[in-house]
């Protein structure tokens, strides 16, 4: 039995290159095909009587994922409206339900509200995600819903996938769509009765935990504050005892003058009674002095642990 080795390439077609005695021989044979050039190094086992046997095989050039990745890119770049149907390269029968009823262009299927293509046999998640990015980079997108509700948490939906970063200040008099918030917020803000974002930011958080789940609020907020705006200020210790904030940001609003008193939701009762017991009157106090001896092994842990974050925070901050 022989090694060989044979190159494979557009320019030089099939060529045996002589026996393979070691890796530097394949790679002097990888090394005439020039940055340009794509081709394959193989290095066969050849014996008499038997099809060779390939060992190895080294490939130079771009990969056919990557000539895809290219070639659907540069399809997408020359998308425009007016871009048929019929060279989307949809599955046949989501291309046969649109012939069948004259939408020929992408301009022909923006005039569709999305609902429409989901009722539809044979059009599924995968095509109509396809279509509302396809749509997207022609500029396009689906007619809204004529339902008043369902037209709602589309303009909804189109302005949370819209507004990911800061944006302009919204007006008092802008619908609450216009936030882009969660659907479950949505929902309980309209059963309520509010229309327009003054309505909205009338409210404290701690109210709005009263409608709508916790994480609803916390993203209700973080709209807000893309949009310029804010719900009624509130202690930061009761958004922390209703958990709408994270332990964290509630140990950002505090200093080494906060009364002790004020940490009970960190240090829990018996831990503060017992240091205000002791005479420790602030949360400085707690930075530059020992725990009591009376503190359980528990509590003391939660001071410790307090005096550690609190010291990380406040030097955060300073820096």
């Amino acid at each position: 039995m022989e090694r060989w080795i044979l190159l494979v390439s557009a320019e030089r077609a099939y060529q045996v290159l002589g026996p393979y005695a070691s890796e530097r021989d394949r790679l002097q044979v990888l090394g005439r095909l020039n940055g340009n050039q794509n081709g394959n190094v193989l290095v066969l086992d050849i014996e008499r009587g038997k099809y060779p046997v390939i060992r190895c095989v080294t490939t130079r050039g771009p990969s056919s994922m990557q000539n895809g990745r290219h070639e659907s890119s540069a399809k997408r770049a020359t998308i425009s409206p007016d871009t048929r149907v019929d060279e989307l390269h949809l599955k046949p029968k989501a291309l046969r339900i649109f012939v069948d009823n004259g939408l020929k262009t992408l301009r022909d299927l923006a005039v569709l509200p999305e609902a429409e293509l989901w009722a539809q046999h044979g059009i599924g998640q995968v095509t109509v995600e396809k279509l509302r990015s396809i749509l997207r980079s022609a500029g396009l997108r689906f007619a809204p819903p004529a339902d008043p509700v369902a037209r709602l948490h589309w303009e909804n939906r189109q302005r949370r996938a819209e507004v990911l970063k800061p944006a302009a200040t919204v007006p008092d008099d802008a619908g609450i769509s216009a936030l882009g918030l969660l659907p479950a917020a949505l929902t309980a803000l309209t059963r309520r009765g509010l229309k327009t974002v003054s309505d909205l930011v009338s409210y404290t958080p701690r109210e709005l935990s009263g409608i709508m789940s916790r994480r609803a609020v916390r993203d209700t907020v973080e709209r807000l504050t893309l949009f310029g705006r804010s719900l009624q200020p509130e202690p930061p210790r009761r958004l922390y005892g209703f958990g709408l904030i994270e332990r964290s940001e509630y140990l950002n609003t505090l200093s080494v003058r906060t009364p002790v008193k004020e940490l009970r939701p960190l240090l829990g009762k018996r831990a503060t009674s017992a240091l205000r017991a002791a005479g420790f009157e602030a949360a400085g106090d707690i930075l530059s002095r020992s725990p009591p001896e009376k503190l359980s092994e528990r509590d003391r842990a939660r001071v410790v642990r307090f005096a550690l974050e609190l010291r990380r925070s406040l030097e955060t901050r300073r820096a």
